[in-house]
């Protein structure tokens, strides 16, 4: 058999005569042919991309020759069958269906064309008299003489290598996604000729099929393909085209994989008989809706239908329960799968390790990891990327970056190369514990030419340990390094830095930011203005945050509580009590709920403005507030007897009004409340009241941390001079 299409012949290429007359020598003539085809050339048979061998033979029935003119190009697929020439497929709106009103068939056998040159007709003896035919008419009308038989049978059936021949020559010509969602357009228009004509499609289906397949492939690697899936898979149902076991498992897979799993769930319905592949895809479908009861049920199933449960399978269920943390389940499974002597992989001991990441904290988590690590490593599993990525996590989640330093030289010891997102993690930590450096030395490392090259996020994470370590000018440096890599930084990058030049107080450098953010196409946003006013404060320039809050308001943005919060120590550092208040009034009028740095911002106001009421007022208000807990920078403040310096018996009596307001609260007074209070009645020679403060001590009035309780027996030294009863009583503290 052979097999091409007549679009407009190419002058140049003379492969498309070197096909044989017997049927192997046919096969690998074609794949040269189409191999050689010029694509623009011979648009008929790469726009149809059929690989047909779904023609017959007529013998002993009623035949019709019909006489057609149609223009070059054709637009038909041709297949030689026991030296006859037939008609496989009709290009849908190509030239012989057009011209042709739909007179040329699938099916129809081609008698006889136009000769090479004059008027005559040759008959078609050979598919190489055809097409040297209609090589030499590369333009103009072609006559087909078309012999239509009354009844087709004796049908080719083309044996499993015919299939994959042509299909491979048909390959060539399909490079890209429309274009395969052409072929396997056309290829169901051709099935479905043939079913109705009452032809066998065989390799046909097995084509399309191949196509379709191939498509599901793509689908699944691009996100939003979803209805296309959907398309593919309507037509195909519609067309009657049988689905195995396979093509359903690929569009159950392209579901998943297009974020449609409801819809892997309703195409596994349909399934006959399904199998071992089909079944985990379910699974997988049920994990991705977190539907842990669905999985077990589908896991019963398999058992109760003794389909068998692979190591793969196993591993789908185990990743569902290991993403909620189910380590009960996790474990019961794990040991489920030795006792059906199986062999638990590297996935399966992943899951183990994440189920345990997901369901603890802290050190708890770090340790669990590990010994799940340890067994694995006992067992002779290799570890992977995966593996290495849960271990450098909960080294990272607990501080332990020597650990996670150790994970990645143990990751080159096992032959697994690290990838970005691990480097990103390990710098990750390095920002939160300050260490800058470590970050550098990791960013130099990737920038130096290996494998893993770093991203926007490793930059921004770099970024942010130089600005929180306080060198910001090596983090505007690394802004402009990023820049030369053909980064852009993100409106996160340029707040980082910000934050860090007004911490600082340093007015010039963090307009400067917002002017470069300006010019990178990030319009000023509340964070930004925020950050601006906390540079102004942090300079003791009250009066330009206020400005600044000012301008926002102009520009119709909406203030949060970073910017009233900000807005009030702006009018502290004024000395302007009303405008805070009022600010704070219209922060709650809002229904901006206040934070612990609010309350603050309230009391180092009232504390500098020697209005020590104002603080016991805001104190009293800050305990009534709901998810409100005094930090140590309440008590830091509270604890300032700057506004005390001539009258220690009066800041006496205030710390003693704070501890009763805490009191009223049912809260604990801290360290620096108990040391502060014991040193003031030292100061003012008030063995009552020191008395009474030990007093409250041993009836644990107070809290006193680990790191307090030195200055607390320094504290208790110092009273125990006033008086030998205080003393004697803090014998018993």
């Amino acid at each position: 058999m052979a097999f091409v299409s007549t679009g407009r012949p190419s002058l140049r290429q003379g492969a498309a005569t070197a096909v044989s007359k017997r049927a192997r020598v046919n096969r690998i003539a074609t794949a040269r042919c189409l191999q050689g085809l010029p694509f623009g050339h011979y648009a008929g048979l790469a726009e149809s991309g059929l690989a047909s061998g779904d023609v017959f033979s007529p013998q002993g029935t009623k035949r019709e020759v019909i006489e057609i003119q149609v223009e070059l190009p054709l637009g038909i697929v041709l297949a030689e069958v026991s030296g006859g020439i037939y008609i496989a497929a009709v290009k849908p709106g190509g030239n012989a269906d057009i011209t042709s009103n739909g007179k040329v068939k699938v099916g129809d056998r081609i008698v006889g064309t136009s000769a090479a040159f004059g008027s005559a007709t040759w008959p078609s003896l050979s598919l190489e008299r055809v097409l040297m035919a209609l090589k030499t008419r590369y333009k103009g009308e072609v006559t087909l003489l078309i012999e239509r038989a009354g009844l087709a049978h004796d049908i080719y059936e083309p044996s499993v290598e015919d299939a994959a021949d042509l299909a491979k020559s048909a390959v060539v010509l399909c490079s890209n996604k429309s274009e395969s969602e052409e072929q396997v357009r056309n290829a169901l228009r051709s099935f479905v000729e043939l079913r109705s004509a009452g032809l066998s499609a065989i390799s046909t289906l097995t084509f399309l099929l191949q196509r379709s397949a191939e498509l599901l492939k793509k689908y699944s690697k691009e996100r939003g393909h979803a209805v296309s899936v959907n398309s593919l898979y309507g037509k195909l149902k519609r067309a009657g085209v049988p689905l195995d076991n396979k093509i359903y498992n690929l569009f159950m897979t392209a579901y998943i994989n297009t974020k449609a799993p409801e819809k892997a769930i309703n195409i596994f319905q349909e399934i006959g008989s399904p199998n071992m592949e089909c079944y985990t895809s379910l699974v997988k479908a049920y994990r991705k809706l977190n539907r842990l009861d669905d999985v077990q049920a589908v896991k019963s199933r398999m058992e109760r239908d003794r389909v068998p449960l692979s190591v793969m399978t196993y591993n789908t269920i185990l990743s569902a329960y290991a993403q909620s943390g189910d380590v009960e389940n996790v474990e019961n499974l794990f040991r489920e799968i030795s006792a059906r002597h199986l062999i638990p992989d590297t996935g399966s001991w992943n899951n183990r390790m994440n189920a345990h990441f997901k369901a603890h904290r802290g050190r708890a988590k770090l340790e669990k990891v590990r010994d799940v690590y340890k067994a694995m490593r006992l067992g002779n599993v290799a570890p992977n990327k995966f593996t290495f990525t849960i271990l450098v996590s909960a080294c990272v989640g607990c501080g332990e970056l020597d650990l996670a330093e150790n994970c990645l030289e143990e990751m080159a010891d096992a032959g697994v190369q690290p990838d970005t997102f691990i480097y990103n993690k390990v710098i990750e930590g390095y920002a939160d514990h300050l260490r800058y450096e470590s970050a550098l030395t990791l960013l130099e490392k990737m920038n130096a030419g290996g494998d893993v090259r770093p991203n926007e996020y490793t930059y921004g994470q770099t970024i942010r340990a130089c600005s929180a370590a306080g060198h910001e000018e090596i983090a505007h440096s690394l802004i402009d390094s990023m820049r030369g890599r053909g980064f852009k930084p993100s409106a996160q990058v340029y707040v980082t830095l910000l934050r860090a030049y007004a911490k600082r107080g340093n007015i010039v450098s963090s307009f400067r930011v917002v002017q470069e953010m300006k010019d990178a196409g990030f319009d000023p946003d509340v964070r930004t203005m925020s950050a601006l006013m906390h540079a102004c404060v942090e300079s003791e320039d009250g009066a330009l945050a206020v400005s600044v809050y000012s301008r926002m308001v102009q520009l119709r943005m909406k203030p949060d509580v970073v910017s009233y919060t900000t807005l009030i120590r702006a009018y502290g550092k004024r000395g302007d009590t009303e405008m805070a208040l009022r600010a704070f009034n219209a922060m709650k009028k809002e229904r901006i709920a206040p934070t612990v740095t609010t309350f603050n911002a309230l009391i180092e106001l009232a504390m500098h403005g020697n209005q020590t009421q104002l603080a016991l007022e805001a104190l009293r208000e800050m305990n009534n507030t709901p998810r409100v807990t005094l930090n140590r920078k309440t008590y830091e403040l509270l604890c300032d007897s700057s506004c005390f310096e001539n009258s220690p018996k009066d800041y006496v009596e205030f710390l003693m009004e704070v501890l009763k307001v805490l009191q009223e609260s049912k809260m604990y007074g801290n360290g620096q409340l108990y040391c502060e209070l014991l040193s003031a009645c030292s100061l003012a020679s008030d063995s009552i009241s020191a008395k009474t403060v030990l007093e409250h001590r041993r009836t644990g009035v107070f809290n006193i941390s680990g790191k307090d309780k030195a200055l607390a027996s320094k504290a208790e030294e110092r009273a125990a001079v006033i008086n030998r009863n205080v003393a004697k009583l803090r014998s018993f503290v």
